[in-house]
């Protein structure tokens, strides 16, 4: 129960966003159709129905908060780091469920009213969500399952750390040229394109850069 309430945030985010898909359970009509995918055009390109995007964001985040509440019980890395884990998970958990709440209660709102006019609220949710992943980044110890997790951050300490310092700063960069991106009219396609490369270069290069540091750890 102790440790259970470090989580008392992210459950907290749990119960409001299973209070909101209740509320809109009860106004949506019983053929609505939500939105579950949006291309780079901010256009949706994929619908479910509306039992299913009712359901599969509160399911959603339910496994998510199991699978970070539960890491001491199955990752073979958390005896190593235990202190730093129960640090960051907490922060993490939440983080994460709030900006799953956010998309899934925003896929809901576009079902029943329709797109935010004027801007791309998805872009701009997703820009928070790395905002605040990059400010946490490089506070999450070595694991498999949390993390830039690639062959050359795994076989090595160093290797992992100097990544997600780096890419804690690139992951922020990122979320702020999306948020950016969310408030241009995508009638700028100039605009848009030059930033969705500057975008994906920030999130790609951390794990090009794991593999240059340990090959001059290798040399």
């Amino acid at each position: 129960m102790t440790r259970l309430k470090k989580y008392k945030w992210a459950l907290l985010i749990l119960a409001l966003h299973l209070a909101g898909v209740l509320w809109f359970a009860a106004r949506l009509p019983a053929d609505a159709r939500v939105p579950i995918h949006w291309n780079f055009q901010n256009q949706v390109d994929g619908w479910t129905s509306r039992g299913t995007g009712l359901i599969w964001g509160i399911g959603l985040n339910v496994v998510l908060f199991l699978l970070l509440y539960l890491l001491h019980w199955y990752s073979p890395w958390y005896k190593k780091y235990a202190e730093r884990f129960e640090k960051i998970l907490p922060p993490l958990t939440t983080t994460l469920l709030a900006s799953f709440s956010a998309l899934s209660l925003y896929s809901l709102y576009v079902a029943k009213w329709g797109e935010v006019p004027g801007v791309n609220m998805v872009l701009i949710l997703i820009g928070l969500l790395f905002l605040f992943l990059g400010n946490l980044l490089p506070k999450v110890p070595k694991n498999f399952f949390v993390g830039i997790r690639t062959p050359w951050t795994i076989a090595s300490d160093a290797v992992w750390e100097k990544t997600h310092r780096l890419g804690g700063l690139l992951f922020v960069l990122a979320g702020l040229i999306m948020i950016l991106k969310g408030f241009v009219l995508p009638q700028n396609p100039g605009f848009q394109n030059i930033t969705t490369v500057l975008a994906l270069g920030c999130l790609l290069y951390p794990a090009l850069h794991s593999f240059i540091l340990y090959k001059k750890k290798a040399r």
